[in-house]
């Protein structure tokens, strides 16, 4: 009977051992559980806000308000103005601000003209402008936006920096306020 009864103990024992162990490990696997799921709530909104289209901020007018309620801060209809946004082109020079806009997709072209060398393609809408200028005429327009191209074709030492003519932006005026005339027009 000793016998029975000692290993009736250490039964209760190993098995009380047994289940502390266990709740131990649930624990710290509600835990890291727990981590997880922040950590991916985090990336879920992080993803969010940068596929998230820009907020419709901008018609022309320069006002606040209106019938609608809208916000109007004299940026052409659809686009949106980004002071603090930096690029720098192919040629080292830097762009502070820029203007995002709705447009065709299409080709981005090295000089300002209908002419020129296709650099790249727009593959992806709205885009960013950093200025703008006068070139040649395209469809009755002789504006041209300067930005950077979703894709390369051409000149890989341009890296895609070329003009899209003002016939393809979504906009309502051109040149789009808002936007820098380029330094070099």
């Amino acid at each position: 009977m000793a016998v029975r009864v000692v290993r009736g103990v250490g039964a209760r024992a190993r098995s009380g051992l047994h289940a502390r162990r266990v709740r131990g490990v649930l624990r710290r696997g509600r835990a890291r559980a727990a981590e997880h799921q922040g950590a991916l709530a985090v990336t879920v909104l992080l993803a969010a806000a940068l596929i998230a289209p820009p907020a419709p901020q901008a018609t022309a007018g320069g006002s606040r308000g209106g019938a609608d309620g809208g916000f109007r801060t004299g940026v052409a209809a659809g686009c949106q103005t980004r002071a603090d946004a930096r690029h720098t082109d192919w040629t080292g020079m830097n762009f502070l601000g820029d203007v995002v806009c709705p447009h065709n997709l299409g080709a981005i072209r090295v000089q300002s003209t209908p002419q020129s060398t296709v650099n790249g393609q727009i593959a992806f809408a709205p885009s960013w402008f950093v200025c703008w200028k006068k070139g040649g005429s395209y469809q009755g327009k002789d504006i041209w936006y300067y930005t950077q191209a979703d894709t390369v074709s051409g000149s890989k030492g341009a890296k895609g920096w070329g003009y899209l003519p003002a016939a393809e932006m979504q906009v309502s005026g051109h040149p789009v306020a808002g936007l820098k005339k380029c330094t070099w027009a």
